[in-house]
């Protein structure tokens, strides 16, 4: 019995230490090894083959998982077997014990990289939120709750991170520059690669366009304001498409409305300067603004109370000119004014000439009154012109 274990203890170091695959082999049919009669063919030969072949297998498969050789042999492991049938035996174990410490490795390898895969996610995220908020970590602190392969991918992906934002904030500004220049984008191979830069670099670049965009809309805008204000008839440049085009035709329609207001508020004007309605020679052949003219003209309807104030104020005596603040910056109205309050001046100096006419003192009085209305008229002159 020792002597037959040590045989097995033999075999089984010299065939884990040789190649489990060349020695693999399926016996033939000149094997004698299980001193089968004659009448046992190849194919029985092969079915005993692979059977204990299996039985190895699965015995080394179970070791080499828990890397632990022969812990599944005991005192009884081969003995019921020939020799050769124990290193068909052994060939299977081998084998299997090779798949097991194979199979062993790709899982730890497996969980390695899922656990810096994690890492790396976290530490990423974390990283981007830091370049936002301006709060980098010089130095990362290790999480002692996680692994050590987690810790190092938590690293990896914050450095990563960190790596990215400032590629893309220099992939923005060349998109930007970019976008200043071209209507068309192309991406950069250095910020093509990751979405971050990627995606920073075509910010940059809409940016740009959008900004190019905004001031020739501007541009078109007031050409269009320009060509509506002088009242030509519309005609959109070509090169105005889209976007431009409806620029320029809203710039049209502002310049128009805006000639109609300014139109009216000279028609309401000329209210305070003719009595009667006529309308400007520069308006003869644009029915359209002389409407609006004479709308602003018969709109006025403060001329005749405007006339009578100033034709009362002026024959008051003692009274000064003083306009109205709602008429002040009215050039038209201040006109007006002055010509009713001189006239309601007259009408004061002819009535108090009459009154006085036949005292001793008329042409004392006449004088005095004469020189004070000079000193006064120099100070309301003085005052209209501030």
């Amino acid at each position: 019995m020792k002597k037959k274990l040590a045989v097995i203890s033999t075999a089984c170091l010299l065939i884990l230490a040789s190649d489990p695959v060349s020695s693999y082999a399926t016996p033939d049919s000149s094997s004698d090894v299980l001193d089968q009669p004659t009448s046992v063919t190849n194919e029985d030969v092969k079915a005993i083959f692979d059977s204990l072949y299996q039985e190895g297998y699965s015995l080394g498969e179970e070791d080499g998982y828990a890397e632990k050789k022969f812990e599944q042999f005991d005192q009884t492991t081969g003995l019921d077997k020939s020799s050769e049938e124990f290193t068909w035996f052994m060939m299977g174990y081998t084998v299997g014990y090779k798949k097991g410490q194979q199979q062993k490795e790709e899982e730890l390898k497996t969980e390695q990289e899922n656990e810096m895969a994690a890492g790396e996610e976290e530490g990423y995220q974390q990283g981007i939120l830091d370049y936002k908020h301006a709060t980098i970590q010089s130095e990362i602190d290790p999480f002692p709750s996680k692994s050590s392969d987690w810790n190092k991918g938590y690293v990896q992906g914050y450095k990563k991170a960190i790596s990215l934002m400032d590629l893309s904030v220099k992939a923005k500004k060349e998109g930007y520059d970019q976008g200043l220049e071209n209507d068309s984008m192309s991406v950069p191979s250095m910020y093509d690669d990751e979405d971050v830069t990627r995606q920073a670099f075509t910010e940059g670049f809409e940016t740009a366009q959008a900004e190019v965009l905004n001031q020739q809309k501007k541009q078109f805008e007031k050409q269009g304001y320009v060509q509506g204000y002088h009242d030509l008839s519309l005609e959109v440049p070509a090169e105005a498409e889209g976007e431009l085009q409806t620029a320029f035709e809203q710039g049209y329609e502002k310049g128009q409305k805006q000639k109609q207001k300014d139109v009216k508020a000279d028609g309401y004007d000329s209210a305070f300067t003719y009595q009667t309605y006529r309308a400007p020679k520069s308006l003869q052949d644009k029915p359209e603004l002389v409407k609006w003219y004479k709308a602003g003209f018969y709109s006025n309807k403060d001329v005749k109370s405007l006339q009578q104030k100033a034709y009362k104020d002026g024959w008051k005596l003692g009274k000064e000119m003083s306009v109205p603040k709602k008429y002040k910056q009215n050039k038209a109205a201040v006109t007006m004014y002055k010509k009713y309050f001189e006239q309601g001046q007259k009408k004061q100096d002819k009535t108090v000439s009459h009154i006085l006419l036949g005292s001793g003192i008329v042409l004392t009085l006449v004088a005095l009154i004469t020189l004070w209305r000079l000193g006064r008229r120099k100070n309301e002159e003085t005052t209209l012109d501030s």
